[in-house]
Parts: structure tokens; C-alpha cells; sequence
């Protein structure tokens, strides 16, 4: 019995993430190299399908999603992490790795700037100016001032806290739908899928699309991923 049970949790332990359900084959997608025993596959995903995923324009925060898949041959293994892929656009373009879903989601709804501590005893200073008249003469009196210096408390009233709690909660269960649907990380033996999310390279998107990078253990896949329609 307790061989029986533990074999799900090593495969748990295997892959992390449940991903998506990988397409047929590679050829299934506008994009594919192999390195090695593993073939590596991909589709870009337009802002428009990515919003219907995971429920946020994650676009507008700076990310591209990528649909990608890894193909182990039969009899085959290898290790997924996200530090093994890249994206780049164009030939001269910045090289882009992908982002942990908690930095996407934070990107998309930013957290609150840290409110000023409020100074204990602030006290508000003024100037008042007082004529001064005199009857006799005197070259140092006549019209004069005098600067008197008001102490009290302040009068500015800082603002409240915003609430944060609704923010938070969308933060969370954006965070929590990229985590789910990302490509699956850690050994693997039969095929698995996900998306990948790359902050956006600098430049306008070309016509021949961006070059993504996965560099296995057994070499590096390189392919050029078409622009989503």
C-alpha cells in the first residue's frame, strides 16, 4: 500500500506546475527545433487570447506569453527550468529570459509606494509682522517689524491608508492563474506545456517574429517563433 501511494507524489515532486495539455506533436506548432533527445515547440499568443487565459492585459504591464512545449523522446528525460529560456527580437534585439509569475502579476497590479511615517510633535511655524511706531526720532526706530514665531500643531492632516485588500486579492488570483498554466519546471520523461511570460524586447515587433532559445542539457534549441495573428 504505501508503494502504491507514493508514486504519485514523486511524480508531483518530478514536474512542478500542471502546465497544459501538449498538442499532438511538435509540427503542431508555427514553431520547433530539437536539441539533443528533446524537441522544443512554441506559439506566440496575441494580447487579445492571453487576456481570455488568465483574465488580465498582461500586455499592457510589459509581457508577452508563449505557448511552449518540450518532447522527450521514448525512453528519454531532461530537466525544465525557466532560466533556461530566452527570447530575443530581431537580430540585434535585447535578450529577455522569462519571469516568475509573482513578478508579472505584481507588474500588472503594482503594490501601494510606501506611505511617509507621519513625524510625531510636527509643529506648524508662521511669521507675523507688527508696525512699530515711535514720536521721538530716532534712526533706528520709526517703522519697524517684528517676527514673531507661532508654534501649534500642524494643521495638514495626512491622508488615509488606501485599502488594499481588493488589489491584493486580484494580485493573488492573477498570480495563482499564471502559476497553474505556466510550463511545467523540474525532470521530466513524457511531454508537457505551458506558457512562458518574457518582458517585452525593445523595438517594434518585426515581421520575422522573435527568436526563442532553450538551452537543454543536451544542447540548445533555437527557432524563430512567429508573431500571434
Amino acid at each position: 500500500m504505501k508503494r502504491i501511494l507514493s508514486m504519485p507524489l514523486v511524480a508531483a515532486l518530478a514536474v512542478a506546475g500542471s502546465g497544459l495539455a501538449p498538442r499532438s506533436g511538435p509540427s503542431e506548432y508555427p514553431a520547433h527545433a530539437s536539441a539533443g533527445q528533446l524537441t522544443l515547440a512554441a506559439a506566440a499568443v496575441s494580447a487579445d487570447q492571453a487576456k481570455k487565459i488568465l483574465g488580465a492585459r498582461i500586455d499592457q504591464a510589459g509581457y508577452l506569453v508563449f505557448e511552449v512545449a518540450l518532447y522527450p523522446e521514448p525512453g528519454s528525460e531532461g530537466t525544465v527550468s525557466l532560466g533556461d529560456f530566452t527570447l530575443r527580437q530581431g537580430a540585434d534585439g535585447t535578450i529577455m529570459r522569462a519571469s516568475e509569475p509573482d513578478v508579472v502579476a505584481t507588474a500588472v497590479v503594482p503594490y501601494p509606494p510606501a506611505s511617509q511615517p507621519s513625524i510625531p510633535g510636527k509643529v506648524h511655524a508662521g511669521t507675523e509682522t507688527v508696525l512699530v511706531h515711535e514720536s521721538a526720532p530716532n534712526p533706528r526706530s520709526g517703522v519697524g517689524t517684528i517676527e514673531e514665531v507661532g508654534v501649534g500643531p500642524s494643521t495638514d492632516t495626512p491622508p488615509p491608508p488606501p485599502n488594499t485588500a481588493a488589489k491584493d486579492r486580484t494580485r493573488n488570483q492573477l498570480e495563482q492563474s499564471l502559476t497553474e498554466k505556466q510550463l511545467p519546471t523540474g525532470r521530466i520523461t513524457q511531454p508537457v506545456a505551458g506558457y512562458l511570460y518574457f518582458p517585452k524586447p525593445n523595438g517594434r515587433t518585426r515581421n520575422n517574429g522573435f527568436e526563442l532559445t532553450w538551452f537543454g542539457e543536451s544542447g540548445q534549441a533555437r527557432m524563430t517563433v512567429p508573431p500571434a495573428k
